[in-house]
């Protein structure tokens, strides 16, 4: 197997794995994701919110009601557009966030001080370039059929 594979393969599980380390603290992927982008990028319209999260907005609606309910984000009036509404975190919010990415990186830091101290800095590089080019990336590269399957699918 190429290394591409092993990487892509090792992320997928990896991220199946995070799915199941958020869901012991109640969070499903859609909910994670709206307090990871509000605790990384700053309070948001919640119109911006849904198209950031690549959703319409009245699933983002509901989505912030639960959150709100459980008093993980605060909802407040767009001072300069009357109309719209700000979406932020709450304390309560923050520490969620926190905490779940403190898991997921102790999980990480596991898997690391098991094997050495070079493939550890090795495993650092490779995240940090595949880190760069998933921020800069314009367009999805879609692989060629003949190298990864007789399939062609679209993801």
């Amino acid at each position: 197997m190429e290394p591409a594979e092993q990487l892509y393969l090792a992320i997928q599980h990896s991220a199946r794995h995070f799915r199941l380390l958020d869901g012991e603290l109640g969070l499903s992927p859609a909910r994670f994701s709206v307090l990871a982008t509000l605790r990384y990028g700053g309070a948001h319209r919640l119109g911006d919110l849904a198209h950031s999260e690549g959703v319409a907005q009245p699933t983002m609606t509901k989505l912030v009601a639960g959150l709100e309910r459980d008093r993980l984000v605060i909802r407040r009036a767009d001072s300069s557009d009357h109309r719209g509404v700000i979406v932020d975190l709450t304390p309560d919010g923050r520490a969620l966030v926190r905490r779940a990415r403190a898991r997921k990186i102790d999980w990480i830091g596991s898997v690391l001080r098991e094997t050495s101290a070079l493939d550890a800095q090795a495993a650092g590089r490779t995240a940090e370039r595949l880190d760069q080019a998933a921020r800069t990336s314009a367009a999805p590269i879609i692989p060629e059929p003949s190298r990864y399957g007789d399939i062609l699918l679209p993801w």
